[in-house]
């Protein structure tokens, strides 16, 4: 693109628009606010429809205000076997990524594949102080990070919301860091909830039309009263860029790992012990659509030792009818190793029930 000199442009402007007669553009009497007078908000049929959407301003305002000094911007640097292009040593790859402050205490929340296999993280907070932050764990399955900041002082912190509570058409606030663009705010609707299937992990992701780019991952999708109903996570997109179609994580999915990284460093989860797929179609009729398919039982496992055998359709886990493999997975991956579960199932067309003493993940 070529870059006209600011100085040039309004030199080369004054002589086109006296050649073509422009002046009398300038002239009293013939601004845009002389037109006889009008102005919308005089029109009173506008007047109060302009009143809501000035209230509805002064609300995203104060979110922003209230928000913007718990969002941080992380960047990662993680050496990699490859030599750098230097040939001086290995290379440093450079991630950015958004996290958010969820206590006064210096604990922040973000992506796992933000911070990707660091120890240690440089935080920018929003007024450009940077520090080193320490990553306590992770949790692979869920993508969810936890890090802390030490030595900032005072901090505000951002409160976690109810995710069960957000409903289609509710408003959607995005705030983070796309492209490195710290603070950036972003404001669209709630599109969907309880999106499944989108990964391996069983969760239920909130949709948004919020824009939510590269950069944005970690940060929180927010409601109107400034609370944290969701982490940005991904978007879809065939080109790379935002289409309006992004998914965060809800705050009620994963309350429970933060608290156990915050305490153990990771999250320990229990195993099944067998693999699965969706069910065939014929099948499919059979139940109703529910359940998934025993592909695989590993031997010695709880799911083996309970009698769990390939060729099983999986209908329930304690009492929860099972749709499809991810959501398999995310009823087992919420329970800790040694506990039972009621596994009900369908083998030669009869259903039984199992009682599975799970192993660790």
């Amino acid at each position: 693109m070529i870059r006209i000199p600011s100085s040039r442009w309004k030199i080369s402007s004054l002589v086109l628009m006296s050649i073509l007669g422009f002046g009398t553009l300038f002239a009293p009497g013939n601004t845009a606010t002389a037109r006889n007078g009008f102005s919308p908000m005089n029109d009173p049929a506008l007047r109060e429809s302009y009143k809501s959407a000035r209230d509805l301003q002064r609300i995203f305002r104060a979110v922003y205000d209230y928000a913007r000094p718990g969002v941080v911007q992380i960047t990662t640097e993680s050496l990699q076997d490859r030599p750098a292009p230097s040939g001086s040593g290995p290379a440093t790859p450079q991630s950015q990524g958004s996290g958010f402050i969820i206590d006064s205490n210096g604990w922040i929340v973000t992506n796992r594949h933000v911070i990707g296999d660091a120890k240690e993280v440089t935080v920018k907070l929003h007024d450009g102080r940077t520090f080193t932050a320490k990553v306590r764990g992770s949790d692979p399955l869920t993508d969810i990070a936890l890090i802390r900041l030490q030595g900032a002082g005072s901090l505000d912190p951002l409160k976690l919301g109810d995710s069960d509570k957000v409903k289609v058409g509710d408003w959607a606030i995005a705030l983070g860091n796309p492209f490195g663009l710290d603070g950036s705010f972003t404001v669209g609707v709630i599109s969907a909830v309880g999106r499944v299937g989108l990964d391996a992990s069983g969760l239920n992701f909130i949709q948004t039309d919020a824009s939510i780019n590269q950069g944005n991952s970690g940060g929180p999708l927010l409601n109107l009263d400034g609370e944290v109903i969701g982490i940005n996570r991904m978007i879809l997109s065939p080109s790379g860029g935002s289409i309006g179609i992004g998914f965060a994580i809800p705050t009620n999915e994963v309350r429970y790992v933060i608290e156990e990284i915050r305490r153990n460093g990771e999250v320990d989860r229990g195993l099944l012990g067998v693999a699965v797929d969706v069910l065939p179609a014929k099948l499919r009729k059979f139940t109703n659509g529910r359940g998934v398919l025993v592909t695989g039982v590993k031997s010695g496992t709880g799911a083996d030792l309970a009698g769990i055998k390939k060729g099983d359709v999986i209908l329930k886990v304690d009492g929860k009818t099972v749709l499809y493999p991810g959501e398999l997975v995310g009823l087992i991956s919420r329970r800790k190793p040694g506990d039972k579960v009621e596994v009900e199932i369908i083998r030669d067309f009869k259903t039984m029930t199992l009682t599975v003493t799970l192993g660790r993940r």
